[in-house]
């Protein structure tokens, strides 16, 4: 372990300034990346790669999509029957849904913005309080309160789990957009092709932890049958097509790499308690009752 310095006065105004300059480098920074990488590995659609970026910092949500190799994917588009479907049940229960929700009245767009505009604003705001309690709590490392070290040690423990999960949980929040879970999964469009024009399908998903973030690795496959002729859909949704035949074509496999992560220039506020160690703040309080009565021995 490095030999620790001899606490000096001159050292609070060090800190203070390192502080200070990692909490305005962090706030002009990103605060949220999100990444996904998808791409068809099998079927018509391959080798068709979807590229998709996510940045949130202190002022906007930048978003930037890009697509590769598409020309199989338009030709996809084009060839295969949007309406192609086979019915999830009997029991009319795909019906129930639509009924009820065309009796409900829509929310309008401009107070889902205000929602969604809530969410974010709150998490930028509790960035930017976090970020200001830290520096104030360095500056008063330089009075002589009683419990200031727990004081900064509290601020700096915060403003983590502001970035780490506060900040994230509100837009995810903002991305939910306060619906209810079923409503959401219904109006998905992945889970309707998956359940009505995709058979037999199979999935995967795998989390992993990666460096200040999480990953998630997704794979899906199944036969597409708007690739399949009319009259052979309902034999397709009702076994798998023999390799080779004409219907096996329609085999669609994607697989997707998704990660979401801090900023990369928040882990600069992980030097803070490096800096607290090499410059020490010395005791303002004055020399304690033990110390004068070694003294007066």
């Amino acid at each position: 372990m490095l030999p620790r310095p001899t606490p000096h006065p001159a050292f609070g105004a060090v800190r203070l300034a390192v502080t200070a300059f990692l909490a305005v480098h962090v706030f002009i920074s990103a605060w949220l990346v999100a990444t996904v990488e998808g791409a068809y590995t099998e079927g018509r659609p391959a080798p068709t790669e979807v590229h998709s970026l996510v940045a949130i910092d202190k002022d906007r949500t930048m978003i930037d999509v890009e697509i590769k190799k598409a020309t199989s994917f338009f030709l996809y588009t084009l060839i295969r029957d949007g309406d192609a479907s086979v019915p999830v049940n009997e029991s009319g229960e795909q019906d129930a849904p639509r009924a009820n929700n065309g009796s409900e009245t829509a929310p309008s767009e401009s107070t889902e913005e205000e929602q969604e505009r809530a969410w974010l604003d709150l998490g930028r705001q509790s960035v930017m309080v976090a970020l200001v309690v830290l520096v104030l709590s360095e500056a008063l490392m330089l009075t002589g309160m009683r419990w200031r070290h727990h004081v900064r040690s509290l601020a700096f423990l915060s403003t983590l789990v502001v970035f780490s999960v506060v900040f994230p949980a509100c837009y995810m929040l903002e991305l939910s957009g306060g619906e209810d879970e079923d409503e959401t999964a219904t109006n998905t469009p992945g889970a309707e092709i998956e359940t009505v024009s995709f058979v037999h399908t199979n999935s995967s998903s795998d989390v992993s932890l990666v460096w200040l973030g999480l990953q998630l690795d997704a794979g899906f496959s199944g036969y597409d049958l708007g690739l399949v002729e009319e009259e052979n859909r309902t034999t397709v949704a009702a076994s798998i097509p023999e390799p080779g035949s004409e219907d096996a074509s329609s085999y669609i496999a994607f697989e997707s790499t998704f990660q979401i992560q801090l900023g990369q220039n928040l882990d600069s506020l992980l030097i803070l308690p490096l800096v607290w160690y090499m410059l020490p703040a010395p005791n303002l309080r004055g020399p304690s009752e033990t110390d004068l009565l070694n003294e007066e021995e």
